[in-house]
């Protein structure tokens, strides 16, 4: 668990608290108060800016929270220990919290899984600092987005979706650049390669990933054996070579797959017929996949549909054009 640093502390113990208590002391018993971003984290340094969010009934911050924010901005600018481009302590109404969704969260019980992306959850979960919340607002909020509250099949498609992005997004494009000798290309779907193996570390291990200036950061802090690819993405930073760059991620993602087969994480998924040396049509392997998480029986479904093809006189290759047109 990360910890804010000490002069973090004492500067929302000792100026913003304060001053909220001084001039806004009939606010404190309905807001809720979280510190978010690096500082939350406590990984800040020179470059940072501060990021904080008070939270207050509607009602009250329609009619008191404008002076609250107009104080604190004036405090910030006073007292700042960080950069001042983009440092705010922001004041919301609880309608917008956790991206508009809270309040009805709390009135049904119900986590809209589909409609949240993981850098959120990892934020609400995991990266902020709840400051103040005499009404657990931000605790209950926690509470029900617990990594194990998430529906396992909801696991298995943002894995899948991931892998698939990696190899067809990443390492597919990198390898088309590369045997063009377009090198500027490839650093394009490199980096969207190189977010998606550290990101499918935290899914393995079944937490929510950050945004990605953190995503180092907050990879080096997960549980061996994954934590232990460290020393390969270090590798994977200094390498000058294209080919040493694919052979580094070809590794990465050989742990990942053998990690994934031993602890049965998505048993829906041949990995047997995802290569990334001879880089074959992918997409069959991954829609495939996709159709037995949704329905079981679709791989026998898909082998008696392919009997029918056969027996009609088409070939095998031919399959997905029978099946769009619907020709037996």
């Amino acid at each position: 668990m990360h910890e804010m640093k000490e002069r973090s502390v004492n500067y929302f113990n000792g100026i913003i608290m304060p001053l909220i208590r001084e001039r806004h002391s009939h606010l404190l018993d309905e807001m809720s108060f979280q510190i978010i971003g690096s500082v939350g984290l406590g990984n800040d340094d020179e470059l940072s800016d501060v990021e904080a969010c008070i939270h207050l009934p509607d009602k009250i911050w329609k009619e008191r929270g404008g002076y609250l924010q107009i104080d604190l901005d004036k405090c910030l600018l006073e007292t700042n220990l960080w950069t001042q481009p983009c440092s705010i302590i922001c004041v919301h109404p609880l309608s917008w919290l956790f991206g508009r969704k809270g309040e009805q969260m709390f009135a049904d019980g119900v986590v809209p899984w589909a409609e949240i992306e993981f850098e959120s959850l990892f934020e609400c979960y995991t990266g902020n600092v709840i400051w103040h919340d005499p009404h657990d607002r931000y605790g209950r909020l926690r509470r029900m987005i617990a990594p194990d509250k998430m529906p396992e099949i909801l696991w298995k498609k943002a894995l899948l979706d991931k892998i698939s992005s990696f190899v067809c997004d990443g390492m597919q494009e990198i390898h088309r650049c590369v045997d063009r000798k377009h090198y500027l290309d490839a650093y394009i779907p490199l980096g969207d390669a190189v977010k998606a193996l550290l990101e499918i570390g935290f899914m393995v291990c079944r937490q929510y990933y950050p945004f990605r200036k953190h995503l180092s950061w907050a990879f080096n802090r997960l549980s061996s054996p994954v934590s232990d690819l460290k020393s390969s993405f270090d590798l994977l930073s200094s390498a000058t070579d294209w080919q040493e760059r694919l052979s580094i991620m070809e590794t990465i993602y050989n742990f990942y797959k053998d990690y994934i087969i031993a602890n049965n994480l998505l048993p829906e998924l041949d990995f047997n017929r995802v290569d990334l040396v001879e880089m074959p049509l992918h997409d069959r392997e991954f829609n495939i996949a996709r159709s037995v998480l949704d329905n079981p029986n679709s791989r026998a479904e898909q082998a008696a549909l392919m009997e029918k093809v056969l027996k009609a006189g088409f070939t095998r290759e031919a399959a997905r054009w029978v099946e769009w047109w619907e020709l037996v």
